[in-house]
């Protein structure tokens, strides 16, 4: 264990205090006594309010004379600390692995050896982070091809033997049953895969300029029926030609999970308000409904995966990926998806995309 040493730096510090002290005190007096000298030679009395400028005068002199010796005499230890902030917020952004100069013996030294540990340290828990996530990836690709191939002979067979022989109805509640839970299986597996492509650190996005307002519409024309089912009445605030730069098909995923989410947990016949407009300089889309407590209470958790408001987790039907694949697919087009209570136990989810994000038509 080291032992413990003066705080150099510190030491270093009253050391220049007091030097500039000194020197700015040698000062004062060199420019005080030759005048105090003169008018005693000549006899001469002051008034008090010459003497006092003449006294404020001459330790403003001594005062900046300190301040101008105190700035030289520490512009490097300035520069070392500028340094060492500049270099630290590049760690914080990103720049894992990055050093720094080590100059020295003082704390600055000793810090920025710390610094130089702690960024060593950070690179190399973000490589065994990133490799467990390919093993976590590579494992999720391997477990959904296993499963399906199973799970498609047995949907294969399940048909087989429905066609093979007369059914009572009992029995085609069972196979009715068996079927959904299949399909449901071979939906959960789809979900998983795209949770490990959206989620893989190299996903690319098929861009291209798409009118958001048209889109819109278009998933409004589709969801409309199933919403009217259940008595919901849409109040639709649509600006026209929005235009963005996204990857369509990742987009409408994302939209329809939100109409989803809205058609599973808003509360029946209650109205659902459908937003797109530009907004502080962006665009936003938002989905608006009523809906439980639970919900509302569950805000903060709403994105984590498979996370669903039902404890029972089958009342409502889903896997509780949905809006965590929304919400991944909006951060890689550079945008934010949230949720937020509203008055009236009112849910919103609100898509924003960045103004460099916003094109106008050609």
């Amino acid at each position: 264990m080291k032992q413990r040493q003066w705080d150099r730096l510190l030491v270093k510090l009253i050391g220049i205090i007091l030097i500039n002290a000194l020197i700015a005190t040698i000062v004062f007096l060199m420019i005080a006594y030759p005048i105090g000298l003169y008018y005693m030679r000549n006899e001469t009395r002051l008034d008090p309010q010459t003497s006092n400028l003449i006294f404020l005068s001459v330790t403003f002199l001594a005062i900046l004379v300190f301040i101008i010796g105190f700035s030289i005499m520490m512009r490097k230890t300035l520069r070392k600390i500028t340094y060492l902030s500049s270099e630290i917020e590049q760690i914080a952004n990103g720049d894992l692995g990055r050093t720094v100069k080590v100059e020295g013996r003082d704390e600055l030294a000793s810090l920025g050896e710390s610094v130089n540990q702690m960024s060593k340290q950070l690179r190399e828990l973000f490589e065994k982070e990133r490799a467990h996530e390919e093993e976590r990836n590579q494992l999720f690709s391997n477990l959904s091809h296993d499963l399906r191939t199973p799970l498609t002979s047995i949907k294969g067979y399940s048909q087989l033997l429905q066609l093979n022989r007369e059914l009572t109805s009992e029995e085609k509640d069972h196979f009715r049953i068996l079927n959904e839970k299949t399909d449901q299986l071979e939906h959960l597996l789809d979900q998983l895969m795209d949770v490990n492509r959206l989620y893989a650190p190299h996903m690319q996005l098929k861009k291209q300029k798409l009118n958001l307002s048209l889109l819109t519409t278009q998933l409004i024309h589709e969801m409309e029926p199933l919403f009217n089912e259940r008595g919901h009445r849409l109040h639709l605030s649509i600006q026209p030609d929005r235009w963005i730069v996204a990857d369509q098909e990742q987009l409408i995923r994302a939209f329809e999970n939100l109409f989803s989410n809205a058609w599973k947990y808003a509360e029946r016949t209650s109205p659902i308000e459908i937003r797109l407009q530009t907004k502080e300089q962006q665009i936003e889309w938002s989905i608006s409904n009523a809906t439980t407590a639970e919900t509302i209470e569950a805000i903060p958790h709403l994105f984590d995966r498979t996370y669903r408001v039902d404890s029972s987790r089958g009342v409502t039907p889903g896997d509780g990926l949905g809006l965590s694949i929304a919400r991944q697919i909006i951060l890689l087009h550079g945008g934010q998806l949230t949720a937020e209570p509203l008055e009236g136990q009112v849910i919103c989810f609100r898509v924003s995309f960045p103004t460099h994000q916003h094109i106008e038509r050609d």
